[in-house]
């Protein structure tokens, strides 16, 4: 098949790059999940021929579009009314808590739209808000458990401060 190349205006390939981007975003992560999707809706895009026009994509957009793209469609995933947990993250802040054990997370800012890396001393968790000693600030911080996209447990240990009151924060 002979066919020329798409020439592309920056606002289109934008919007295409925007289109695929939410269409990769909601499909479902694990095979037997994807599979399930798609008996009940369209026939599926192979996830490896998705990732391919996502390249060939990103080499014509202009990259500070993509950025902001991309952070984007990070502070919708990371949202204050999306409380989606990882479970393996916070099954770590558990057992952090239980060992009193220092959590090394990863925890998505909404303001930058970027991660940082935390080490935390669990003093309090639920699956809303985990509370704690974070070593980067040198302080107590309350982290909402939603925004920990991974964690896992640091060799050190700690103790709990006596005076403690999860309320205060």
């Amino acid at each position: 098949m002979n066919s020329k190349p798409l020439n592309f205006k920056p606002e289109e390939i934008t919007a295409v790059y925007r289109i695929i981007k939410d269409y990769e975003e909601n499909i479902p992560e694990d095979d037997e999940a994807y599979n399930d999707y798609y008996d009940k809706h369209d026939e599926p895009i192979d996830k490896k021929l998705l990732r391919s026009i996502l390249k060939k994509i990103i080499k014509q957009l202009p990259k500070e579009d993509k950025q902001e793209i991309d952070k984007d469609f990070l502070r919708k995933k990371y949202h204050s009314f999306n409380n989606n947990i990882n479970e393996r993250a916070y099954s770590v802040i558990e057992k952090a808590f239980e060992q009193l054990r220092t959590a090394e997370i990863k925890y998505f800012s909404m303001e930058s739209a970027e991660f940082s890396k935390r080490k935390v001393d669990v003093y309090y968790k639920s699956r809303k808000y985990t509370i704690g000693y974070c070593h980067l600030r040198k302080s107590i911080r309350k982290f909402r458990t939603s925004r920990i996209a991974s964690a896992k447990l640091a060799d050190s240990h700690y103790k709990m401060p006596k005076n403690f009151d999860k309320n205060g924060y």
